[in-house]
């Protein structure tokens, strides 16, 4: 094996590590959410064995945040 092809062996191996530790991540914070039904974190984690990377992604956007968090935090223009 040459060099480059050990480098893309370490980088794919880095990216299913990073997939795999987001997948484990998602789905305990999906069984912890006090705010869900039985059958909504089953469909969460079957998202996340589907379609892992996408599911994380919308995971974390669409999670439910804590009360009042979303009122305190404002995004300046900088533009």
């Amino acid at each position: 094996m040459e060099a480059w092809e050990w480098v893309v062996a370490l980088l794919a191996g880095l990216s299913a590590v990073f997939v795999m530790g987001a997948n484990i991540w998602a789905i305990f914070d999906v069984l912890r959410q006090d705010g869900l039904d039985q059958m909504t974190r089953v469909m969460w984690v079957l998202l996340f064995f589907v379609v892992p990377l996408f599911g994380v992604v919308v995971w974390l956007y669409a999670k439910p945040r804590p009360n009042g968090l979303g009122s305190r935090l404002r995004l300046r223009k900088t533009l």
